[in-house]
C-alpha cells in the first residue's frame, strides 16, 4: 500500500475523510463570517423602537459592507495565491514582500473607502434606496460601519494569508472571538445603553477591531515568512496579486450589485403593492442574510472539497475527483432540502429569530410579507447553493472562465434584468419570483458544463490509462518509413495496412502516448503541439516551455522507434526528424473533393464544413513541419515518393510496396 505522506496524503487518503478535514473548518469559519452580518438583525429585529425600520437600515448599509469585504478578498486572497507559489518555489523573501505589499495597498485602499463613503454617506444611502426614517436609521448606522472599515479590510485580507501560511485554525477562531464580542455587545447597547442604531454598529466595530488585532498579532509568529519593514514597500507584486484575487471580488460585487437593485426597487415599488417600504426592505434583508448563511455552508463544503479535487485532478486521478464531487454536491443537497424545507414549511420561525417588525408595523402584514418572501425568494435556494459549489469545482479544475460564467449568469447576467423586469410589471410580489428563476436557469447551466466536464473527464482518463499501457513495439532491422499526407486523404488508413503487409510497428497515435510519458506533459496538450495548437505557458509549468519540452521529447521518443527496427511512422515531422536513419519519406494527398467527401462520410459535416476543416486542418501541419524543420510540407522534392491517395487504400499500398520493392 502506498505510504501516505505529507505530500501526497490528498492523493492515497480516503475522500470522505479528507472532505471531513478541510469542509469542516471551512464550513465554520464561513459561517462565523456571516454571523457578523445576521447578529445585528437579531436584535435590531427585537428592538420595538427598531424593528422592521431598523433592520432595512442594515441591508441599506450592507452594499457598502459588502464592498469593503470584496476589496479585502480581492487583495487577500490574490496575496494567499502569491504566497503557495512562492512557498512551493522555496522563496521565502518573495511570501514576506507578498503580504507587506498586501498590506500596504489594503491600508490604502480601505482609507480611500472610509474617506469617499464620509464624504458622500447621505447620497450613497438615498441613491441605494434610503428615504424617510429608514435615511435616518441607516446614516446613524453608517457611522461606525464605515469608521470600521480599515480594520474590517485589512482582517479580510489577513485571514486567508494566515490560513495560507498554515494556520486554518487560528484564522477562524480570530473570526470567531470578533464575532462573539460582537453578539455579547449588541444587546449590552442596544438595550442596555439604549443606543439603538449606534449600539448594534459600535459592537459590530468592536468585534472587528478585536478581529484585526488577533490577526496583526499572528503576524509576530507566522511560520513560513518574517515580515519586515522593508516588506511593507510597495512592490509590483501587486499585479500578480490583484490577478489572482479578482475573481474574490467580482462575487462579492454581484452581491453588492443585488442589494442595491433590490432596495431601489423596493423603496419604488413597495407603496403601489400595498406594502410599507420597511416592511419590505427589512424582511428582504433577513432573507438575504439568512440566505448568506446556507449558501455559506454549502460554500465552505466545496471550499473544503477543492484542494482534494484540484490536487487529484493535478495527479490524473480522476476517479477520486469524481468521487470528491459526488460528496460534495450529496452534502450540498442535504443542507439545499433541509433549508427549503424549513423556508417552505415553517417561515414564521425566523419571526421568533428577528422579531415582528417593532412599533409602526402592521404585525399581521409583517408575518405574511415575511413567510411570502422565505417560500419564494429562497424556495430554490439547493439551486443556488449547487451552482456556487459547481463554480468552484470549476475553479479546483483550473477553469476560472467556466467558474466566473456559472456564478454571473445567476447572479448578474439572469437575477438584476428579471428583478427590474418583474418588478415593473408585477410588483413586489413578482420580484420575489425572479430569484427561483434565476436560480433554475443557473443551475441547468452549471449542469450542462459539469457533464461536458465529466465526458472531458472519461476521456482523459482513458488516454491515462492508454498512456501507462503504451511502449515501443518489438521490430527487425530494416526500412524505416515516414508518412506525411493532407487531411482526408486515407494517409492514416494506408499507413496502417502498409504496416501490417510489411509485419513491422505502425506508429501514430501511438506517439502523442509516448511523448506525454516521456515528457510528463499530458496527452492532450502534446496532442495540441503536434496540431500546431501552441499554448500560452501557464503558470503550472512556470521555467519550463512546455511547448520546446513536448517536441523535444518526441524526438527521443521518435529516435528510439528507429533504434529499434523498421516500422511506420505517420506524421510528426519524422522524415526530417530521422534523416540520419535515411527513412523511406512518402507523402500522400489526395484531390480537395476527394478529401472533403471522406470528411463528410467520416464526422457528418457539411461540404463547407468539412472543406474549411481540410484547409485548416493542412495549414496546421505545414506550420508545424515548418517550425520544427524548416522546409515546406507537402513539397514533392521533400520526399522520396508521393501517392494519390484517392486511388484507393490498397492500390495506393501497391504502390508502395513496389516501390520498395524496387529501392
Amino acid at each position: 500500500m502506498e505510504e501516505t505522506t505529507k505530500n501526497n496524503f490528498l492523493g492515497v487518503e480516503k475522500v470522505g475523510k479528507l472532505m471531513k478535514m478541510f469542509a469542516i473548518p471551512c464550513v465554520l469559519s464561513l459561517i462565523i463570517q456571516s454571523l457578523y452580518n445576521l447578529v445585528d438583525q437579531i436584535y435590531i429585529g427585537n428592538c420595538a423602537t427598531l424593528g422592521a425600520a431598523g433592520n432595512a437600515a442594515t441591508g441599506i448599509v450592507y452594499p457598502l459592507t459588502v464592498i469593503a469585504l470584496g476589496i479585502g478578498l480581492w487583495i487577500g486572497d490574490g496575496c494567499a495565491a502569491c504566497m503557495s507559489l512562492n512557498q512551493g518555489q522555496g522563496n521565502t523573501k518573495g511570501t514576506a514582500r507578498s503580504v507587506g505589499t498586501a498590506l500596504f495597498y489594503g491600508t490604502i485602499a480601505s482609507i480611500v473607502l472610509m474617506i469617499i463613503c464620509f464624504c458622500l454617506k447621505d447620497k450613497i444611502l438615498v441613491a441605494i434606496g434610503a428615504q424617510g426614517d429608514i435615511l435616518g436609521k441607516s446614516s446613524e448606522y453608517a457611522n461606525f460601519i464605515i469608521g470600521g472599515f480599515l480594520f474590517f479590510t485589512l482582517a479580510c485580507v489577513l485571514n486567508p494569508i494566515v490560513r495560507a501560511d498554515g494556520s486554518p485554525k487560528f484564522a477562524m477562531l480570530a473570526m470567531a472571538i470578533g464575532a462573539i464580542i460582537n453578539i455579547a455587545l449588541d444587546p449590552l447597547f442596544i438595550f442596555g445603553f439604549k443606543m439603538g442604531m449606534t449600539g448594534a454598529a459600535l459592537a459590530t466595530f468592536l468585534g472587528q477591531l478585536i478581529t484585526f488585532v488577533l490577526h496583526v498579532a499572528y503576524l509576530f509568529k507566522s511560520k513560513t515568512f518574517k515580515l519586515k519593514i522593508a516588506d511593507l514597500i510597495p512592490s509590483k507584486e501587486i499585479a500578480s496579486i490583484l490577478k489572482f484575487g479578482i475573481s474574490s471580488l467580482l462575487t462579492q460585487l454581484a452581491i453588492v450589485i443585488i442589494s442595491i437593485v433590490n432596495n431601489i426597487l423596493l423603496f419604488k415599488y413597495s407603496a403601489s403593492s400595498g406594502y410599507d417600504t420597511a416592511i419590505t426592505q427589512g424582511v428582504i434583508t433577513l432573507a438575504f442574510k439568512v440566505f448568506g448563511i446556507v449558501v455559506s455552508v454549502a460554500i465552505g463544503i466545496a471550499s473544503g472539497a477543492q484542494p482534494v479535487i484540484g490536487y487529484n485532478y493535478g495527479a490524473k486521478k480522476y476517479d477520486r475527483v469524481k468521487k470528491a464531487l459526488l460528496y460534495m454536491m450529496i452534502a450540498t443537497v442535504v443542507v439545499g432540502v433541509i433549508s427549503t424545507i424549513i423556508f417552505e414549511a415553517v417561515p414564521q420561525v425566523f419571526l421568533l429569530i428577528f422579531g415582528n417588525g417593532g412599533e409602526g408595523v402592521d404585525p399581521v402584514i409583517y408575518k405574511e410579507f415575511t413567510c411570502l418572501t422565505f417560500r419564494i425568494y429562497l424556495g430554490f435556494i439547493l439551486f443556488t447553493c449547487l451552482v456556487k459549489n459547481l463554480a468552484i469545482f470549476f475553479q479546483a479544475i483550473g477553469s476560472p472562465i467556466k467558474a466566473t460564467l456559472i456564478s454571473m449568469t445567476r447572479d448578474v447576467i439572469i437575477l438584476v434584468p428579471l428583478s427590474i423586469i418583474m418588478a415593473k410589471f408585477g410588483g413586489i410580489k413578482a420580484l420575489l419570483w425572479s430569484a427561483p428563476i434565476s436560480d433554475t436557469v443557473g443551475v441547468v447551466l452549471a449542469l450542462i458544463l459539469t457533464l461536458h466536464a465529466l465526458r472531458v473527464m472519461n476521456k482523459k482518463a482513458k488516454e491515462v490509462q492508454e498512456e501507462a499501457t503504451a511502449q515501443i513495439q518489438e521490430s527487425q532491422q530494416g526500412v524505416i518509413i515516414t508518412l506525411a499526407r493532407q487531411h482526408g486523404a486515407s494517409g492514416r488508413e494506408i499507413g496502417k495496412l502498409l504496416a501490417e503487409k510489411l509485419g513491422v510497428p505502425y506508429y501514430n497515435k501511438d506517439l502523442t502516448l509516448l511523448t506525454a510519458q516521456e515528457s510528463g506533459l499530458s496527452a492532450e496538450y502534446v496532442r495540441d503541439v503536434e496540431d500546431g495548437k501552441l499554448q500560452k505557458i501557464e503558470t503550472l509549468y512556470i521555467g519550463l516551455d512546455p511547448t520546446d519540452q513536448a517536441r523535444s521529447a518526441q524526438e527521443k521518443v521518435l529516435k528510439s522507434i528507429a533504434e529499434n527496427g523498421s516500422c511506420v511512422i505517420v506524421g510528426r515531422a519524422g522524415d526530417k526528424v530521422l534523416a540520419d536513419y535515411k527513412p523511406l519519406r512518402i507523402f500522400i494527398h489526395a484531390p480537395l473533393e476527394y478529401r472533403v467527401e471522406r470528411i463528410m462520410l467520416k464526422y457528418g459535416d457539411s461540404k463547407e464544413k468539412a472543406e474549411e476543416f481540410a484547409i485548416k486542418s493542412d495549414k496546421r501541419r505545414a506550420k508545424y513541419y515548418e517550425l520544427i524543420t524548416g522546409c515546406k510540407w507537402g513539397e514533392s522534392s521533400n520526399y522520396d515518393l508521393t501517392v494519390d491517395g484517392s486511388i484507393g487504400v490498397e492500390n495506393a499500398v501497391d504502390v508502395i510496396l513496389e516501390f520498395i520493392n524496387k529501392r
